[in-house]
């Protein structure tokens, strides 16, 4: 996508936002006995931070996909090749009730694997997904209630609700749960609908269509329109995400700056240095 090249470089690099002191270990610095370089170095480290902007293209999806929710709402992640500890997504949180396992999360965090995400009252919750191997697989179950919407991109997510299980592989789908039936509507890609309470009843259903599934039946599908999908996932735009990223102006700028002044402090120790060698030492 066109939108792409310019995008911000995210702080989750190495995680310079999160440590935001140690992105300059790897480089090597003499300032012993030069207290003014360390405090310029110190500058640099406070003001060549990241910066909160706002998710612009919140269609936009790496290849391990995505998965966002509306409020009220719920579900645990899993990913198959990852252990609990494993780190296997982040999740961006819009509104004061966006929890991961039980824990407020403001902007960002870091999702691992068989994490719980549920929202409260006007808040959401995006998680992106990270691969951890060639074989993507995401399981998401406990998801009892609310909207949902899924780029499951090259990963294959299988999602549990009170009444299916859906398979989905390069597709972008939403999900509709409520008490008595799940509602699907495939806005791209194909995907397999199979029935909870019994695993031989399944069906495929592609873009273009929805599908409704009770406790006991799957319907057959059936065509919706554009403005039908609009009013679906229009929830959408009532929640502003916002990520982390570098500001390389910043960056720049006071690197600039500091390199200045460090080339002056320099010069002024250089000339110092030689007006007290050209000096005789004296004797008793």
């Amino acid at each position: 996508m066109g939108t792409t090249k310019n995008r911000p470089i995210s702080c989750k690099i190495r995680g310079i936002c999160s440590r935001r002191y140690q992105w300059f270990i790897p480089f090597s610095f003499n300032l012993s006995g030069n207290k003014g370089l360390l405090l310029l170095l110190i500058a640099i480290l406070l003001l060549a931070s990241c910066k909160t902007v706002p998710i612009q293209d919140r269609n936009f999806a790496e290849r391990d996909g995505f998965l966002e929710q509306s409020e009220n709402t719920g579900f645990r992640v899993h990913h198959n090749a990852g252990t609990d500890n494993a780190v296997i997504g982040s999740m961006y949180a819009s509104g004061k009730s966006a929890l991961l396992n039980g824990a407020r999360v403001k902007i960002a965090a870091k999702v691992k694997n068989n994490s719980f995400v549920s929202t409260g009252p006007q808040s959401s919750a995006r998680v992106e997904f990270k691969a951890l191997d060639s074989s993507c697989l995401i399981r998401v179950d406990r998801f009892n209630v609310g909207n949902a919407y899924a780029d499951t991109s090259d990963c294959q997510q299988n999602i549990e609700t009170l009444h299916a299980r859906i398979q989905a592989k390069d597709a972008i789908l939403h999900i509709s749960v409520s008490q008595h039936q799940t509602e699907v509507l495939v806005l791209s890609g194909v995907i397999k609908v199979i029935l909870l309470e019994d695993a031989t009843q399944s069906i495929d259903v592609r873009a273009d269509h929805g599908i409704i599934i009770t406790h006991d039946a799957i319907n057959r599908p059936y065509p919706v329109t554009p403005d039908e999908v609009w009013q679906r996932i229009r929830w959408r735009g009532d929640f502003q995400l916002y990520k982390k990223v570098i500001d390389w102006n910043k960056v720049i700028a006071v690197a600039v700056t500091v390199a200045i002044v460090a080339a002056a402090i320099l010069l002024s120790r250089g000339h110092g240095g030689g007006g007290r060698g050209s000096s005789f030492p004296g004797h008793r």
